[in-house]
């Protein structure tokens, strides 16, 4: 009875990892609006493609079975194209995408599947392939140490973000500099209270911790416009945070409808 009901939808969730390393190369502040528009953008580009490719899918195999009477059904089309929170201001050079083209591939043909995009924790499989940053979170920590089981015997590995050491040498902070810095952030993991990190770089290098809960929110629903499955996503607080700040950030995510 299950593997009816999956096949009757055909729901699929394809997503992302890695969107806070992505965000340390184009110099955009996780968090920021300028952050929140590059996600709705990356989301927007997936969501389209993902559905692009279920409509050619459907061409050859069928739309899914439940279609009829669904938001999708050709013959009473109810679903609309998803829109930003708010809308794009920035030109990021990405490719055209023209959402036309996908109303008009519905009502000619269905769609494959009744859900496309999902954005999942991928924690393990983000480490394994060496990005930073899991699924559509920002980086944890820039630095600290990792715990290793070496046949029985703890082995202490410390770990300096490669794409944070870079933007030091960029910025021609000399070795013995780094070093200092490296020290420094290894106890919070964070860059922000570090003097001789470069203004510019620590606007950029922020992590989980600098993020307020809103901007947390809002990130969220910047992508929520563009994920028709659910969306991983992890509020930090600090450790003085009330049951009002929670309160708050909870009201912020369902004004915004994540």
């Amino acid at each position: 009875e299950l593997a009816e009901a999956a096949h009757r939808a055909r729901r699929i969730g394809l997503g992302i990892m890695g969107l806070g390393d992505v965000m340390y190369r184009q110099g955009v502040r996780y968090g920021s609006p300028q952050g929140e528009e590059f996600a709705g953008q990356v989301m927007e580009y997936v969501r389209f493609h993902a559905m692009k490719t279920s409509i050619e899918l459907a061409k050859t195999r069928g739309a899914f079975p439940a279609i009829k009477g669904s938001i999708y059904d050709p013959a009473n089309l109810k679903w609309t194209p998803p829109q930003p929170i708010e809308p794009f201001a920035t030109n990021w050079n990405r490719p055209r995408i023209d959402w036309s083209e996908i109303v008009a591939g519905i009502k000619k043909y269905g769609i494959r599947n009744a859900a496309q995009t999902t954005v999942a924790p991928t924690g393990t499989i983000a480490t394994v392939a060496g990005v930073e940053s899991y699924g559509c979170e920002p980086v944890f920590a820039l630095a600290y140490t990792r715990h290793v089981n070496d046949q029985g015997k703890d082995l202490a590995l410390d770990y300096v973000s490669p794409m944070f050491e870079r933007a030091l040498v960029n910025a021609t902070v000399d070795e013995a500099a780094r070093k200092e810095i490296f020290d420094h952030v290894m106890l919070t993991g964070s860059c922000q209270d570090v003097k001789e990190v470069p203004a510019e770089i620590r606007n950029v290098f922020v992590v989980a911790s600098d993020i307020t809960p809103q901007e947390h929110v809002r990130m969220q629903a910047a992508m929520q416009a563009f994920v028709d499955n659910s969306l991983s996503k992890t509020i930090n607080f600090l450790a003085t945070a009330t049951t009002d700040d929670v309160a708050q950030a909870y009201l912020s995510a369902w004004k915004l409808g994540c």
